[in-house]
């Protein structure tokens, strides 16, 4: 199949854009019912090929070159992403490896660690090639094990498992901390994304401080604070996750620590309610919306979220959102306007930091780029 671009769609993708909008194609009677890998042209000329999904506005660039989906296209394609996290970005063991669109392999997440692979895949067309995929990994990196599961729900894309199906689980460094990451875990297993923020985290919690870590998962910015001599409070909803937040505590020796199981909402209003004060305090939360329609409810909730750590917190409060839906400056703002409510004054800390480097966000696909962590001072 063949889809027509208008003027400003070829222009986009000149501009090094990996995206197409679906309103830019010309045929779109051509439209099918099923995932394909289309030909885009343009004034008759070949582009790109890509990919297309009828349930999804956009469609992705896989090749601007006119050439076979096979193993050498998977191969070429995994060793230059490979090779931009250990060359350029020096990561070893443990990194993001394929970041989507990023990496010209739409529909494709992959962290490695150590040698394990977790794979989201979601596109049914893009697991058609799973083996193909394991293959490359294991013949580019050490990794012995992938697991594969969907990227999205309702998603055709089952659960499985190349290589080494022993090997469950492993322990990653981070900086001065270590991980347990089970693969049998929420989605890739761990998020790295917030590798380098939790490891800044270090730099601002003295010995004996009260942390408080809310949505804490598996407990990785509150060991961070542990390590550091801090009281460490972790909050999540998933006794699951603090399970293992737990095992993380007595892996990196953390003695004085306290695993919650609670919504975030009602633990810190119940902490309120007890007159209870933390030195730090980490907002780490969910994405409060996964669509563009629900931005208003989102910023609420990010809203009456920092307005109940800012009560709580004496000297530091981290916050962050993972939605991609939230620009920088609503949520910067939101932040402000709880500090007002609190009746806190806050000065910012540094940069505005997001996602870890291997997270890779290219400057024509902006929207690879979700990540918002803030450090800010509390001034009491």
């Amino acid at each position: 199949m063949s889809f027509q671009i208008d003027k400003r769609a070829y222009q986009s993708l000149k501009n090094f854009s990996n995206i197409i909008y679906k309103n830019a194609i010309v045929n779109k009677d051509d439209f099918s019912k099923t995932e394909e890998i289309v030909d885009i042209t343009y004034n008759g000329n070949f582009v790109a090929k890509a990919l297309y999904d009828p349930k999804f506005p956009l469609i992705k660039i896989l090749t601007r070159e006119n050439e076979e989906i096979d193993k050498d296209f998977f191969f070429k394609r995994i060793n230059n992403a490979n090779n931009y996290r250990t060359d350029i970005l020096n990561y070893k063991d443990t990194y993001r490896m394929i970041y989507a669109e990023a990496d010209y392999l739409p529909s494709i997440i992959l962290d490695k660690y150590n040698k394990i692979a977790s794979i989201q895949i979601s596109s049914k067309i893009m697991d058609n090639y799973s083996d193909l995929i394991f293959e490359c990994i294991s013949e580019i990196t050490d990794v012995e094990t992938m697991y594969v599961q969907s990227g999205k729900k309702g998603s055709d894309v089952k659960t499985k498992i190349f290589g080494d199906k022993s090997q469950i689980e492993t322990v990653i460094s981070e900086g001065n901390a270590k991980f347990n990451v089970n693969m049998k875990g929420h989605k890739t297993g761990f998020f790295l994304d917030q590798r380098d923020n939790r490891i800044d985290l270090e730099n601002y919690v003295k010995p004996g401080d009260k942390v408080l870590d809310i949505c804490s998962y598996t407990g990785g910015f509150a060991v961070h604070a542990g390590i550091k001599g801090g009281e460490v409070t972790a909050v999540d909803l998933s006794e699951k996750a603090l399970a293992v937040a737990e095992e993380n505590m007595e892996l990196n020796r953390v003695k004085n620590y306290n695993c919650m199981v609670s919504n975030a909402f009602d633990a810190m209003k119940e902490m309120i309610k007890n007159n209870e004060k933390f030195d730090v305090v980490v907002l780490d939360p969910p994405a409060f919306t996964d669509s563009s329609k629900d931005i208003k409810n989102a910023l609420n909730a990010y809203n009456s979220m920092n307005y109940l750590g800012l009560k709580l917190a004496k000297r530091i409060l981290v916050t962050c959102s993972c939605s991609h839906h939230i620009d920088r400056e609503s949520f910067k703002h939101t932040i402000v306007s709880s500090s007002l409510r609190a009746k806190k004054e806050i000065r910012q800390i540094g940069s505005y930091r997001t996602q870890a480097p291997d997270h890779i966000i290219t400057m024509a696909n902006k929207d690879l780029e979700y990540l918002k962590c803030l450090f800010f001072n509390v001034v009491n």
